[in-house]
């Protein structure tokens, strides 16, 4: 009985810590113009339960003032439906890391819409 209560936390530590082998997108992606730059496409391209594109998409959202100046109606027809929204914030999941189908870690980008429907401010949430 001592050696399971040992041999599962070793187990759960050696699969926490596995190495992703996944190609990255930009290893993927020869030729096209760069990933850094926001692509409406990409940003909505989904691999499973996750999106390839998004993380280098990320700071070209945040840190646009074209994008700041849109209302909700637009945002959402520019970056699609949030995977949630509650009482005036748009949820995007960026990205996230599992142990197997548990979250262990999720970046999100968070809108935040003042009454109006204009964009009060934009967040990553980690």
């Amino acid at each position: 009985m001592r050696v399971i209560i040992l041999v599962i936390p070793l187990l759960l530590l050696v699969l926490a810590c596995t190495i992703d082998k996944k190609e990255s997108p930009r290893q993927i992606d020869h030729g096209a113009k760069s990933v850094n730059n926001f692509d409406k496409i990409k940003w909505q391209l989904k691999d499973g339960m996750d999106y390839p594109y998004r993380d280098q998409m990320l700071t070209s959202i945040v840190y646009n003032d074209t994008i700041r100046a849109l209302n909700g109606d637009e945002i959402i027809e520019l970056l699609g439906n949030p995977d949630r929204s509650n009482e005036g914030y748009l949820y995007y999941m960026v990205a996230q890391k599992r142990l197997g189908s548990w979250p262990l870690h999720t970046k999100t980008l968070v809108i935040k819409l003042m009454g109006d429907g204009t964009i009060e401010w934009i967040k990553i949430h980690e």
